[in-house]
């Protein structure tokens, strides 16, 4: 990694965690300059993500996504450009900032303490149905944190002590978080059948049953339970908000935990 995009990476990160640190203030406060100081910040952090990731596009000449480093960088910042979109609409969900920087914080952190030099991209890599399995893998990530943040709300709601007057309504939040997985799922759905053409192309088979494969398959099938669960089954409420929370331990353990079980081969992309 250059040094000076390693240095765009940590102001990045100082951005989102003071950004981080004022939305949680102003959640307790309930200050509005607070939750307006705190997504200007996380602008001003997603700008200089992007410029870092457009350097590291730059040096390497292909979209960031070779490696685990890349994959989570992206994936933080495609979560907070979709949260800050979506803010621009409904004010009141600017709030779920708090736990979406949170997760990508992590994200981050983890992704930097893997091997991240730029290099080319590998032959098996070179097909556009990469591009589409990653970006489209994106896009499902960036929705999925959002709702899985709503849901977490919703079940802090549950305190009518201190929260309830705090956070927008549950109805509201499972709204939103319903909607999002809703367009994560396609995209995921999307991702699998990209994944499946480009594998068939690279390596000569269209499934393998890999432990990713495996695990990309069970996730979409959770999240398909979820979206049936509230028409046909009525479930709403505490019930959603947990399948939401852990969905996305799924997704995490997919791509942070698959790595780490036994097995002949492992692709991470």
């Amino acid at each position: 990694m250059a040094k000076g995009e390693l240095i765009l990476f940590w102001i990045t990160m100082g951005s989102y965690l003071l950004a981080g640190g004022i939305l949680f203030y102003g959640l307790m406060k309930k200050e509005e300059l607070l939750f307006k100081s705190g997504v200007w910040i996380i602008s001003m952090g997603l700008a200089v993500q992007t410029i870092g990731l457009g350097l590291r596009w730059y040096h390497s000449g292909h979209m960031p996504g070779d490696n685990l480093y890349e994959l989570n960088s992206v994936g933080a910042w495609i979560a907070v450009l979709i949260y800050l979109c979506l803010q621009f609409y409904y004010r009141k969900i600017r709030v779920l900032g708090a736990i979406i920087l949170t997760i990508s914080i992590l994200m981050m952190l983890y992704g930097i303490s893997k091997p991240h030099e730029i290099g080319p991209l590998s032959d098996e890599y070179q097909s556009g149905w990469f591009y589409v399995h990653i970006i489209s893998s994106f896009v499902a990530y960036g929705c999925y944190v959002i709702a899985t943040a709503a849901s977490f709300f919703i079940l802090l709601r549950k305190n009518p002590e201190f929260f309830q007057d705090k956070l927008p309504s549950s109805d509201f939040l499972e709204d939103i978080s319903y909607r999002l997985i809703a367009y994560g799922f396609v995209a995921h759905a999307i991702m699998i059948a990209s994944g499946s053409v480009w594998a068939n192309k690279a390596w000569g088979s269209y499934w393998n049953w890999d432990p990713v494969e495996t695990w990309s398959l069970i996730t979409w099938l959770i999240y398909a339970f979820y979206l049936h669960a509230r028409p046909f089954l009525g479930w709403r409420g505490k019930r959603l908000a947990w399948i939401t929370i852990f969905a996305l331990i799924a997704i995490i353990f997919t791509f942070w935990g698959v790595s780490h079980l036994p097995s002949k081969e492992y692709r991470h992309a």
